[in-house]
């Protein structure tokens, strides 16, 4: 899939890549979207916990944001990489599983809480800017090596001034 793409990966590419029988892999997943779904369920727990652990990290609100943030999309470009294709997955899996609706819920929920216990005004709007904009920060970069100092300075320069007032 990172190679080709989701739409022009098989089954039979898949079986070969995992060296097990077509068969076999059937057995488990019905067709390459079930792949594709047991993946980025893996990936979305992983993601999970390591945006939690950073949140619940030592340092200011800021810095766990920012720790927790970057947590978020390095665990991403673990699985992606350099793929020529991360585009189309990327775009591929906010249309699967439930669980990842409900594990961006939970971090909208967790980020806006920790806003609003630092005093913020408008924590949920704040949540949804700073949310948006580091999935921005994510798509956009031309280095992954620009993520996380760019999704910093994004926290530092949004939530700092509100929490210090």
């Amino acid at each position: 899939m990172l190679r080709q793409g989701l739409r022009a990966t098989s089954m039979e590419a898949i079986a070969a890549e995992a060296r097990v029988a077509k068969p076999t892999l059937y057995k488990y997943f019905p067709d390459k979207n079930a792949v594709f779904e047991a993946i980025v369920a893996g990936l979305i727990a992983e993601l999970h916990q390591q945006f939690v652990a950073a949140l619940r990290g030592e340092g200011t609100v800021v810095a766990r944001l920012a720790a927790a943030l970057s947590a978020k999309y390095e665990a991403i470009d673990r699985l992606l990489g350099e793929s020529p294709h991360a585009d189309e997955l990327y775009d591929e899996h906010e249309k699967v599983r439930p669980e990842v609706r409900a594990t961006e819920d939970a971090i909208d929920a967790m980020v806006a809480e920790e806003l609003r216990r630092a005093g913020v005004g408008q924590p949920e709007l704040l949540t949804r800017l700073l949310l948006d904009a580091a999935w921005g920060i994510k798509r956009k970069a031309r280095d992954p090596g620009e993520v996380g100092p760019g999704i910093r300075l994004l926290v530092e320069r949004l939530v700092g001034p509100e929490v210090r007032r």
